[in-house]
């Protein structure tokens, strides 16, 4: 009998093999669009997500901080402020209950920040052995306000692709911790993005958002690519990478280009309003070191191209094993 792999839930190709089966027992046509959050009628934006991160505390973030952005910044990227929250808690009996109570502290300060109500959740308490600590689910609701239409639907040849922040540098902490490496000034980019995508939102040109967390940026343009049926190419000189990510995932052996991000964003934009866009991501902490890395061509449908540092061309894929399980 078949059984599931650590790479089914690795983001990539293997994923997405996945969710075809689990979708295709249920009638109709489900999660129809493939986005990581649901537009309701009404406006309503929902999306649901779980967090098994280890180790639990990082540097930049938490398990409490992350499971809160994290699902905030689904529903941010589609347009939608986050408003309500539900939170699942399935802890491991001898969980010390002072570190339950701190990470909880920390999403609270993550939800008074950004103006979230919690409103329901679950407590469930599972025998020693059984869970690895603790693993949280998070359910958020959030509200369509100017932009109702961002979409993979609305990418076309010509438009631009936009980063607002170095790529990988979440997967690169954990990495890090995992393996005992010190490296300075590394740090998990854990943020809400709302407060620097709801500046973005009146831009009529935008055509698409997603946050760049499982299978990282590469996998995020394949997806795009794919979905859309269209090329995308990339420049690696104009990618504002970080230094000490780069170093960590060259020691490693890892890809930054498929390392998680839990405060990075690509962003789909006309190529009429892509200065304007990225002014304003500038103007924002999270979006200074933001920058336009390439385009969207009709050219190659389907894949997606780096130009590389050295001249030449290779194709960027999705990844197919997992490369560093559980870092969200």
């Amino acid at each position: 009998m078949e059984t599931l792999t650590i790479g089914h839930g690795a983001g990539g190709s293997l994923t997405q093999e996945l969710v075809s089966m689990i979708l295709g027992r249920f009638p109709g046509n489900p999660v129809r669009d493939r986005e990581d959050c649901a537009i309701l009628p009404e406006g309503i934006a929902v999306t649901i997500d779980g967090y098994t991160v280890t180790p639990l505390t990082f540097e930049g973030g938490d398990i409490g901080s992350l499971c809160i952005c994290g699902s905030a910044n689904d529903l941010s990227v589609r347009g939608a402020k986050p408003l309500y929250i539900a939170l699942g808690v399935i802890a491991e009996e001898g969980f010390p209950l002072g570190d339950l109570i701190r990470f909880m502290t920390s999403a609270a300060g993550v939800c008074s920040a950004l103006g979230i109500e919690l409103v329901t959740g679950d407590t469930k308490i599972v025998p020693r052995g059984q869970a690895d600590g603790l693993f949280l689910t998070t359910c958020a609701i959030g509200r369509i306000g100017t932009h109702s239409g961002l979409g993979t639907s609305n990418i076309s040849p010509g438009d631009v692709i936009l980063l607002t922040s170095p790529p990988g540098m979440h997967g690169a902490t954990i990495a890090a911790s995992r393996y005992g490496l010190k490296v300075e000034g590394l740090s998990s980019d854990c943020a809400a993005l709302w407060p620097m995508i709801e500046k973005l939102l009146p831009l009529e040109g935008l055509r698409c958002m997603r946050d760049c967390t499982r299978g990282g940026l590469g996998t995020v343009l394949c997806e795009w690519a794919e979905s859309a049926d269209i090329g995308i190419e990339i420049d690696e000189t104009l990618i504002p990478w970080d230094e000490a990510t780069v170093s960590v995932c060259d020691l490693l052996g890892l890809d930054p280009l498929h390392m998680a991000g839990e405060g990075c964003a690509a962003i789909v934009i006309s190529q009429e309003e892509a200065a304007d866009a990225l002014e304003l991501a500038k103007k924002h902490p999270l979006g200074k070191r933001a920058s336009v890395i390439g385009s969207v061509t009709g050219e190659h449908p389907g894949y997606v191209g780096i130009h590389t540092a050295s001249g030449g061309t290779r194709l960027v894929d999705k990844p197919v094993g997992e490369e560093l399980p559980r870092i969200c």
